[in-house]
């Protein structure tokens, strides 16, 4: 019997301008077989057909002029978009999809974000794969300092100040943490700056020690160690991965008597699940995404299946959560069917291992908004397949801002026994500086020949 092929959905896009990014992605041949698309940026609702409008959680277009500018780098630094759908003649809204972005760094770069997420959602809509409304609250309203300032009042900071992260630990319970009590004290073991931080612990399960990032303050790049505490204070760093390339984020995952190690090595194709012998040998186990640049994979286990969660570096850098799933460690690693499961700054990039008390799975996540790993938020996921992911928030842990570490807070992981943190400080470093003023001034000399 012949089949009669249906003739693609006539939908009319409005609530974006015209850009290099729109043009590209109304272009695709993919998009034009699923829909056809009608670019009106202007159309609102009510309308004579089908009608896909890019507005903010308030209901604004996005290219309601002004719109954009009064949210770049300006304070919550996050503001959510949704692809929302009107049937012809209709005014009632019906939200396809919703993520929130942050809004901090160059404004050209922020305008090209915004452009990428409405015509992601636009495709995915188009293929049946928009995520629907987001489980979150949406970004508050912009305010505090104009963009324009708060930019270069930013910028002025990055060039004298640079980061120092610390371990530290809490004793406060799983029942306690997910009913919302916060972390109460924590012990912090490198509270002075010295040469070089540790930042991204991990349980070494069955030794009783961890593992995390190893990081110079200035040159070389991140190697992965391996540390143990007793009397308050840790022992020095022992090299577990140490190979001239940048590692960190070293997650592990027991297993029955085999501990995996995932740590984060961002080059295309070169997340890799290794066996963690007691020895601290890492044996190759599967390369998991060979055309992927992944960051912070997070390796789990749920429901009989082994899970990936990781942010796709090629979408975004700290505002997606994308998932990978097999049957084995070993693979085939296949993509969730929704790439990614959700778009949101304040949560969606890994902060530590996945963990389940009473039954209930958890996932921490990081808070990026204001700054990289601000803070941690956890959730409870409430679906997890092939094809589905839902999860709502339960907590946000801040720092404490009267702490020696009142800047960030970034993973959170248990060993156990109790809870290792991060923890982050902004510290004045004039040798930075003196270097990024000396290249400027090596660059200019470069272009006008001088010297």
């Amino acid at each position: 019997m012949l089949q009669t092929r249906r003739s693609p959905v006539v939908v009319v896009l409005a609530g974006i301008d015209p850009s290099m990014i729109v043009e590209a992605a109304l272009t695709d041949t993919t998009l034009a077989e699923a829909v056809v698309l009608r670019f009106e940026p202007g159309c609102s609702a009510p309308c004579d057909a089908v009608l896909w409008r890019l507005e903010t959680a308030s209901g604004h277009s996005l290219n309601k002029p002004g719109l954009l500018k009064r949210h770049w780098h300006r304070r919550p630094y996050a503001m959510t978009v949704r692809l929302v759908q009107y049937l012809p003649g209709s005014s009632n809204p019906d939200i396809l999809d919703e993520g929130t972005i942050g809004t901090r760094g160059p404004r050209t770069t922020f305008l090209s974000a915004v452009d990428r997420l409405a015509m992601r959602f636009v495709r995915d809509a188009a293929l049946g794969r928009a995520r629907g409304p987001s489980a979150a609250q949406p970004a508050a309203r912009a305010r505090g300092l104009p963009g324009w300032l708060n930019h270069v009042r930013a910028a002025w900071h990055d060039r004298v100040m640079t980061e120092w992260w610390s371990l530290g630990t809490t004793t406060v319970s799983l029942p306690q943490l997910v009913a919302g009590g916060g972390l109460d004290e924590i012990k912090w073991y490198s509270p002075a700056v010295g040469r070089s931080y540790l930042a991204d612990p991990f349980p070494w399960p069955g030794t009783g020690r961890i593992l995390c990032e190893d990081m110079p303050m200035t040159d070389g790049v991140g190697r992965i160690v391996a540390v143990s505490e007793a009397g308050g204070t840790l022992s020095e760093p022992a090299a577990i991965l140490e190979d001239g390339f940048h590692h960190s984020y070293p997650c592990t995952l027991q297993d029955g008597d085999t501990v995996y190690c995932v740590p984060e090595t961002t080059q295309r194709g070169a997340t890799r699940i290794h066996r963690l012998c007691g020895d601290g040998t890492l044996i190759r186990v599967c390369d998991v995404a060979p055309h992927a640049r992944l960051a912070d994979p997070t390796l789990f286990r749920w429901n009989g299946r082994y899970w990936l969660g990781c942010t796709d570096l090629d979408l975004g850098n700290h505002d997606n959560l994308c998932l990978l799933h097999a049957p084995a460690p070993t693979g085939p690693w296949e993509p969730h069917a929704c790439w990614p499961v959700k778009v949101d700054v304040r949560g969606a990039r890994s902060a530590g291992m996945l963990f389940s008390t009473g039954g209930r799975l958890y996932r921490p996540g990081q808070d990026c908004a204001a700054t990289y790993g601000a803070a941690v938020a956890l959730h409870e996921v409430t679906a997890l397949t092939a094809t589905e992911f839902r999860e709502s928030l339960i907590t946000v842990l801040r720092p404490d801002r009267n702490g020696p570490f009142p800047h960030g807070l970034h993973t959170l992981v248990h060993d156990g026994d109790r809870f290792w943190v991060d923890g982050k400080r902004f510290v004045l470093d004039p040798g930075r500086l003196w270097h990024k003023l000396a290249g400027r001034a090596s660059r200019m000399v470069s272009r006008t020949g001088v010297g």
